[in-house]
């Protein structure tokens, strides 16, 4: 007998049993035929992906020899890169299903991270610097991790401070990482239906700043969300999910747009092929405002520049709870730096903090494309964002 086939048989078993065990969905469609015709969209670096490995390995040197050189060019005792990483995929989606669907599209990614340690004065620091495109641009790719990396030098001897209320100042990567787990999955149509998001009842209602605009953007270049289907062989739109601070629109899985009668948003996706496919952005973006990270630390009279957090994916969307640790950050008084910080919680509420709390929004947006790794978001792509009055605990 044929050991493949019995654990096949074994494995179907399984899917029977489990299926009976399953109530039934009385909701459910079936799977989407394919709706609509796909927008062009560039989703494929072919010069990337043809990369040997020769030439992957040599840009991996340039880059790690550009990070040490502003540290060192500064005074630094010691700096070395203790780890880094370039990897750049080919990957294909294809959607087929009994309803006649038949779509797909190639897409490329480009990731690079690097660490970066230096050691000064008897104090030491290390930084994480990250690239994660659609594309690679090696002048890009450059200029991105060696002013991130340079940075390390401000975060030497960080320590805790007071617990107390200030304002806090969210860099772009920050702010798409806390938006991503306190916001973005609210905007589920699925969550709204089963009452799991605070955005309830409160379509076409105020819920955030004038300041405030959202755009689910499947077109956004580079950002790892970019695609013209979603996973159920529906085109993808560009839309406000957020217009100057009102609830406009939800994300619909076809699914959840036959259960509330409504047509699909193409914002059905699959964490894996075996899952369900569930409402996400596709590209989460934070229209930009004015201002940014430098003019912000300018205006400061007292607060915390957070350039680094960990901990924000304990951030509670069903509540619009904010809680990460931050590890790179800076205090900053009467607009000048009195000392690094690390190791302090800030914590609020993201309903308060882009609303009443919502102090500006930047214009130095940046795609944090660490976001779309971790599969929250399709990425998120927002500016700086100035908070007042958040908590803060520390020593």
């Amino acid at each position: 007998m044929d050991t493949a086939q019995v654990d096949v048989d074994r494995i179907l078993d399984k899917l029977v049993s489990a299926v009976k065990s399953t109530p039934e969905d009385p909701n459910w469609p079936g799977f989407s035929p394919g709706i609509g015709v796909p927008q062009p969209v560039k989703t494929l670096d072919e010069r990337a992906v043809k990369m040997s490995e020769e030439e992957c390995v040599e840009l991996i040197k340039h880059i790690m020899e550009k990070l040490k050189e502003p540290v060192i060019a500064r005074g630094v005792d010691k700096a070395l890169v203790v780890e880094g990483e370039l990897a750049i995929m080919r990957s294909r989606i294809t959607i087929v299903n009994s309803h006649g669907a038949e779509r797909g599209f190639e897409f490329s990614t480009v990731l690079a991270g690097f660490t970066l340690h230096v050691e000064k004065g008897g104090s030491s620091a290390d930084k994480s610097v990250f690239y994660v495109r659609r594309y690679l641009d090696e002048k890009e790719l450059e200029r991105i991790l060696v002013e991130e990396g340079e940075k390390s030098l401000l975060f030497l001897g960080a320590t805790p401070v007071e617990s107390g209320v200030y304002d806090v100042v969210l860099e772009p990567y920050v702010a798409s990482e806390i938006l991503s787990y306190s916001l973005a999955p609210a905007f589920s149509a699925l969550e709204i239906i089963e009452g799991r998001s605070p955005l309830r009842g409160k379509e076409g209602q105020r819920v955030f700043s004038e300041k405030v605009t959202i755009i689910d953007d499947p077109f956004y270049e580079g950002a790892l969300g970019t695609r013209p289907l979603d996973d159920e062989a529906v085109v993808t739109t560009s839309k406000p999910v957020i217009d100057r601070g009102v609830f406009t629109n939800m994300l619909h899985s076809y699914y959840t747009a036959k259960r509330l009668k409504t047509p699909p948003t193409g914002n059905g996706f699959r964490r894996t092929p075996a899952m369900q496919a569930m409402p996400r952005f596709t590209n989460f973006v934070l229209k930009p405002v004015s201002g940014g990270l430098e003019e912000f630390m300018r205006d400061l009279k007292r607060g915390i520049v957070v350039y680094e957090v960990i901990g924000y994916w304990m951030s509670d969307y069903t509540t619009g709870t904010v809680k990460a640790t931050v590890t790179h950050g800076l205090l900053v008084e009467n607009g000048k730096i009195v000392k690094p910080v690390k190791g302090v919680v800030i914590g609020g509420n993201i309903y308060e903090w882009l609303s009443k709390n919502l102090v500006e929004i930047g214009k130095d947006i940046k795609i944090s494309g660490l976001a779309g790794l971790e599969r929250v978001v399709g990425d998120a792509v927002t500016p700086s964002l100035w908070i007042s009055n958040v908590r803060v605990g520390g020593a």
